[in-house]
């Protein structure tokens, strides 16, 4: 079950496999948390070129108050045998324009 903490008009979800495995896996909470911050800074991290245009539009179209729709991030880290891999989802999927941010395994989409 996925874990809800609203902030506002935010809800920020993380996937129940993503929970579960920062609870028990503090490298794996923290590269998490960085990329939180990354995605929250506007850097959208191993995404094709033009998912990233596609996600400043998307962006520049939100500030601006007309969005309905998703931005993508994914992160990846390389390192000592271990390999995490993570997407962010911003979307507005609720009728009242509520923001959700949904961090998932690619795995779980």
């Amino acid at each position: 079950m996925a874990k809800t903490l609203k902030a506002g008009e935010h809800k920020l979800v993380f996937a129940g496999g993503v929970n579960l495995k920062m609870a028990h896996d503090k490298k794996f909470a923290k590269f998490v948390v960085a990329s939180i911050i990354k995605f929250n800074r506007d850097d959208w991290g191993d995404v094709a070129d033009e998912d990233w245009k596609q996600n400043d539009e998307a962006l520049e179209s939100l500030n601006n108050g007309g969005w309905y729709g998703q931005i993508l991030g994914s992160y990846l880290e390389l390192g000592f045998g271990r390999t995490f891999h993570i997407w962010i989802i911003r979307n507005t999927a609720e009728e009242d324009g509520t923001q959700a941010i949904t961090v998932l395994f690619p795995s779980d989409y």
